[in-house]
């Protein structure tokens, strides 16, 4: 399998994985102030930053 096929692979892959944190965020934040969990939605946030930065990494990765 070459390099670049690999990378597609993997983007697919935290492609899905950002989606589904964005939804686990969305559902934590639609809960009423009170009953939100703070610290779930900081690691929610903190799971989607790094997912981005996969993401961009993977692509310029391709670009070469």
């Amino acid at each position: 399998m070459t390099d670049n096929k690999k990378y597609r692979i993997q983007l697919e892959g935290q492609y899905k994985a950002l989606e589904e944190h964005l939804q686990k965020l969305a559902k934590e934040r639609e809960k009423p102030i009170e009953n939100q969990d703070l610290g779930l939605i900081a690691h929610w946030e903190k799971t989607v930053a790094n997912c981005h930065n996969q993401i961009a990494k993977l692509e310029r990765r391709l670009k070469r």
